[in-house]
């Protein structure tokens, strides 16, 4: 048996049931590359009462020391466990080599987002807005701004993250790619609603021009960017706030 355990987003969220599957695991890992939390792998090992073995990209992708028929593992995700199509190819792959998985779920920034007043069921598709180099500057991200502004939905960008070597895109710095497309496309960009660790007790949430968000400290990471598309009166008032 496969238990897949989503941890939320602070180190108190994991369920009831997410506690149980960890008791009853001869082995529990956990995926560290998707995404970051506020807390130590020590602090969880800590609150959950167990060793807990740290799984990087590689060791996900390819060695899934986790998929293991004669004992039973858990695997721990922060946020929900089905937020990355990692994910669920782990699951499509469990299943092809016969073994039992368990989801168990929960918050993750998918919910979390709704702290900003903007109602959930109007949000489109969600990207990621990846590192910029010399030689690699995707844009695809911002096809999907366009498509979502164009039905009046609101746009979630993830902001990219690499743990390992410490590296996360900032908001001033998605702002600023994501302005050099505008002008290169001639997309005019209204404000955004800039965030940081939501869902946690130190989070931000700011909104305001795309100007005015560049200036402002979010403190650290992870990051998001929304892009509001049109509001009611109840999510322009809740908005307000920020």
């Amino acid at each position: 048996m496969l238990n897949i355990v989503g941890l939320g987003l602070s180190l108190k969220d994991i369920s009831v049931k997410g506690i149980e599957a960890i008791n009853k695991s001869g082995e529990v890992y956990i995926e560290s590359y998707t995404s970051l939390s506020d807390y130590t792998i020590q602090e969880l090992e800590e609150f959950l009462k167990t060793k807990i073995k740290v799984l990087h990209r590689s060791e996900v992708e390819e060695e899934k020391p986790f998929f293991q028929k004669d004992k039973e593992i858990t695997l721990l995700i922060y946020g929900d466990p089905l937020s990355a199509t990692t994910h669920t190819e782990i699951l499509q792959e469990a299943k092809k080599k016969n073994i039992q998985t368990k989801i168990i779920q929960s918050v993750s920034i998918f919910t979390a987002i709704a702290r900003t007043g903007l109602q959930l069921y109007k949000f489109g598709k969600t990207a990621s807005i990846p590192f910029w180099t010399e030689n690699h500057k995707p844009e695809s991200f911002f096809d999907l701004l366009e498509q979502n502004q164009s039905i009046r939905a609101h746009t979630l960008f993830l902001l990219d993250l690499n743990p390992k070597e410490n590296k996360f895109l900032s908001i001033k710095e998605a702002l600023e790619v994501v302005q050099e497309i505008a002008e290169k496309r001639n997309f005019k960009l209204g404000k955004a609603i800039g965030c940081s660790r939501l869902g946690l007790e130190s989070e931000v949430i700011k909104y305001d021009s795309i100007k005015n968000l560049q200036k402002q400290d979010f403190g650290k990471a992870p990051y998001c960017l929304i892009f509001p598309g049109k509001l009611n009166f109840s999510e322009e008032e809740f908005i307000a706030n920020y």
